[in-house]
């Protein structure tokens, strides 16, 4: 690749090609270093979404595999970043990511994401390499379960608006992540039964989950012709306040997060149909 200093002194060539070596070493291509800046590479993840059926636009806000709010934590911290000055700053993203409180796993979601820009990018041939990407540990395999009596006190200790989500959780094991996607024309109260398309369970197969008589009864007064099924509002914050409450979890902090005791949606459920 050849490229003019506009200059006929030797130093300020020698310079420059300096500047272009770094930029190479951190992984972009020197023609193009200082143009790229981290919005082009979220474009380019969002147009390999949108090929493969996964994204849906709302306005500005994307919606992927049918949930909101995937980049907002590396919108939040990149929007306007050069390309070439990402890689430094992810171990400080993580960093400060953990001073938030925010836990292994999310993290690791965000850089996921990031690292899909660069792998994409590369592809492309807008970077030669991809940067170093700190993953973190993920968290321990999640243990414990609630009977039914004390699954019952943390329903009653929950806003009314959640029962039918947190019922259905339990006596499906179906993940919060599922169970949000869930719409109304896949169930069908009249057989007790709801089916889940391929895709939205991680077996990308299609489910058939049946529904209690309870839990038909709940889906009954609420039932509608269209949109998702179950409310979700303040699920997790929710679920923290009624597990502490019935002592089955403790807060660790000041913050509504900061929380440790019975994992989101662990249960031995009963038998169908009871």
């Amino acid at each position: 690749m050849r490229r003019s200093s506009k200059s006929q002194l030797k130093s300020v060539a020698i310079e420059m090609l300096r500047h272009a070596k770094e930029g190479l070493g951190k992984g972009i291509e020197p023609a193009v270093s200082q143009k790229l800046m981290y919005e082009v590479f979220r474009q380019i993840l969002l147009d390999d979404y949108r090929d493969k059926g996964r994204l849906v636009m709302d306005g500005e806000d994307p919606v992927i595999t049918g949930r909101r709010g995937h980049l907002r934590a590396l919108d939040d911290y990149f929007a306007g970043v050069p390309v070439s000055a990402i890689g430094s700053l992810i171990r400080k993203f993580v960093n400060d990511r953990k001073a938030a409180g925010i836990g292994g796993p999310t993290i690791n979601r965000n850089l996921a994401y990031l690292r899909r820009m660069f792998k994409l990018a590369e592809r492309q041939g807008k970077v030669s390499h991809v940067p170093y990407f700190p993953m973190q540990r993920e968290s321990e395999p999640r243990e414990g379960f609630l009977e039914r009596p004390e699954f019952e006190r943390l329903r009653s200790a929950m806003p009314e608006h959640l029962h039918p989500s947190l019922t259905f959780c339990y006596e499906n094991g179906c993940r919060t992540g599922a169970m949000r996607k869930i719409l109304w024309p896949w169930v069908d109260l009249a057989r007790r039964e709801v089916t889940l398309p391929p895709g939205i369970v991680k077996n990308r197969k299609a489910l058939t989950l049946p529904l209690s008589f309870e839990l038909v009864a709940m889906l009954k007064r609420k039932f509608q012709t269209s949109g998702p099924v179950f409310d979700t509002k303040n699920f997790k914050r929710e679920w923290i306040k009624g597990c502490v409450k019935i002592g089955v979890g403790e807060k660790t902090g000041p913050e509504w997060y900061q929380y440790k005791g019975l994992p989101l949606m662990i249960f031995v459920a009963p038998l169908f149909g009871t």
